[in-house]
């Protein structure tokens, strides 16, 4: 074994909450919300608010599927224990391609206010490189320390958000929404549309859920509350922004508005406040993109030398994903990243909706010895989450959703490799990282494999 695989099982609730709002609470409010505000006007508010409760749709089938399934993998593995083999493949191996491209578009971010708060013009690509360096690094040491700093980066980044709505929320007039729909009910529905990348960052918490204390009841919890306050936060920020009544808004608004409401010493602040929280977010996804990778390889989707564990890490997962992420940051297109992650994770959302709809229909699956959290009035919710992940599908391009689906099945040629010598090694220790007998390893019959000379 090397370097000593070892894991604890000892995250709290609120350590759990603190992962999903820094996840959430990153990019798409320093960034994403000015483009919002140019695009939907005041109607940015109601944009938050109606994309919010879609999530919570997709979120309730979460948190039942994780109640009963308290172990990392978030909605892989949902979809691998409900719908089979190729399926959950699918569905993980799409969770891990778009928490790595989000990391991207966050990381991007960092990149735009390290500018603004060093009152350079470098191109934001060389700060994003920066942090993806430093944050590989730091992942590559271990979840514990990262851990630590993730609590102390979202209370260093809420407390700032926090005073920066207080304000707007004070010097707010009705005037400010009007008109309420500069670009009509169709600027709306787009900004919906570019919002749900915002909100995809709760499903981190399912993905680390065998590291969460009392998981069966935490999990769900988090997974809720996190919702609901980022919702809260992201409706608060664009009460800010439309407050500070700018001549224009896009990519540096949030910042444009503290100079407008605190001076130019808030300017400072909110920058401090994007760096913390750009970085947070993108270390809750690669944190998020690893325990992905951890539990596919212990079921043997995915041969076990891509996820070879270092310092209880999958490094190569790691590094395949830092590396994918530097080619998203040279591209640097913050819509076409967007838009891909969309596509790939709304794919893994309408799965695990479906998955959440069988369990519904098919009581013999549920667990009988123990509690679990049940979604409210059957299928009615798992249904509304499948059809509005369908639904914000449709409204993305055709040309990048094929690029999507193309990133999807590329994928699946790790599903048909035969495994090394080496790696049914790593696929024993990664099940003993993950206390799970050896002898469990048992040859998937739903996989295909062919022999890789």
């Amino acid at each position: 074994m090397q370097n000593g695989a070892h894991r604890t099982k000892g995250l709290s609730i609120y350590a759990a909450i603190a992962f999903a709002v820094g996840n959430m609470v990153g990019a798409g409010v320093f960034v994403l919300s000015g483009l919002i505000v140019d695009i939907a006007g005041p109607s940015a508010v109601v944009s938050y608010l109606l994309c919010g409760l879609l999530v919570v749709f997709s979120g309730l089938s979460y948190a039942a599927l994780a109640s009963i399934y308290p172990e990392d993998g978030g909605g892989y593995l949902y979809a691998r224990r409900i719908l089979g083999s190729y399926p959950g493949f699918l569905a993980g191996w799409a969770m891990y391609i778009s928490v790595t491209i989000a990391t991207a578009f966050v990381l991007l971010g960092f990149g735009i206010y390290a500018n603004l708060l060093t009152g350079m013009n470098l191109d934001p690509r060389y700060g994003a490189v920066v942090g993806l360096v430093l944050l590989t690094a730091l992942n590559l040491r271990g979840i514990a320390e990262a851990g630590k700093i993730e609590v102390a980066l979202v209370a260093s980044k809420v407390a700032i958000l926090g005073a920066l709505i207080l304000f707007g929320l004070v010097h707010i007039q009705a005037s400010d929404f009007t008109p309420l729909l500069p670009g009509g009910v169709g600027g709306m529905l787009q900004g919906v549309a570019m919002i749900f990348f915002a909100y995809i960052g709760f499903q981190v918490v399912a993905m680390m859920g065998g590291e969460v204390k009392g998981s069966s009841k935490n999990v769900p919890l988090a997974t809720l509350a996190s919702i609901g306050i980022v919702a809260l936060i992201y409706t608060g920020v664009i009460i800010a922004l439309l407050a500070a009544r700018l001549p224009s808004y896009g990519s540096e608004s949030v910042f444009d508005a503290a100079v407008v409401l605190f001076g130019s010493a808030g300017g400072i602040i909110v920058a401090l406040g994007a760096l913390f929280s750009t970085l947070s977010s993108a270390n809750a996804n690669i944190i998020g993109a690893s325990r992905i990778i951890l539990e596919m390889a212990s079921e043997r989707q995915i041969p076990g030398r891509f996820a070879r564990i270092w310092n209880g890490q999958p490094i190569n997962s790691i590094l395949l994903g830092a590396g994918l992420g530097l080619l998203l940051i040279l591209i640097g297109n913050l819509s076409f990243i967007v838009e891909l992650t969309n596509v790939t994770i709304l794919s893994t959302m309408t799965l695990v909706n479906l998955s959440a709809i069988i369990l519904v229909r098919r009581r013999a699956l549920l667990p009988p010895d123990r509690s679990y959290f049940s979604v409210p009035f059957g299928i009615l919710f798992p249904l509304l989450g499948a059809t509005s992940c369908v639904a914000m599908l449709l409204t993305l391009a055709p040309p990048i959703i094929l690029l999507g689906i193309g990133v999807l099945l590329t994928g699946s040629i790790l599903f048909v490799l035969e495994d090394t010598p080496e790696g049914e090694r790593v696929v024993q220790e990664i099940r003993l990282l993950l206390r799970r007998p050896a002898e469990d390893v048992s040859e998937d019959p739903g996989r295909l494999r062919v022999e890789v000379p």
